[in-house]
């Protein structure tokens, strides 16, 4: 009888544990493709519909687009640059968001990026990848941490 109490508690556990994230982070990979740079961007679906202002139950480019604008900043080279949301696909628990950031971006020199992005998560992390200048860097920003600067001398 004993036994037949912990398998039925070990199936519990492994069915509560199928739907919960092990860390609670949106993906920000800035990289150049041809002679373009692009931004693509992961995250939790469910975050943003509760915390991010969005006005329907999926992410629309209108709603994510707002509120990218609103909660980061790009500049290259100290030109500021806006992300046009080219595409938006939704998974099962995470969105991806395709965004073009600039023409020509070669030798890039200083980097400023300022991210809030869901920050009023509890415990959520941006992390931010720069795959650029054939060089790659990553960097986890967060409530402590908001803003990086590079300078590619």
């Amino acid at each position: 009888m004993r036994i037949l109490i912990i398998i039925c508690f070990a199936f519990l556990n492994i069915n509560m544990t199928n739907d919960v994230h092990e860390s609670i982070s949106a993906t920000f990979n800035v990289i150049k493709r041809g002679h373009v740079l692009m931004l693509e961007i992961e995250f939790d679906e469910e975050n943003f519909i509760k915390f991010g202002e969005s006005s329907s139950l999926h992410v629309s480019k209108e709603d994510f687009g707002n509120y990218l604008n609103k909660t980061t900043s790009w500049e290259f080279d100290g030109k500021k640059l806006i992300p046009q949301i080219l595409d938006v696909q939704s998974g099962e628990h995470h969105t991806k968001v395709t965004c073009f950031l600039s023409k020509n971006p070669d030798n890039i020199k200083s980097v400023k990026i300022k991210n809030e992005f869901l920050l009023n998560v509890a415990s959520h992390s941006n992390i931010v990848q720069l795959d650029i200048n054939n060089t790659f860097k990553d960097f986890r920003l967060h409530k402590g941490r908001k803003k990086i600067s590079l300078n590619y001398n």
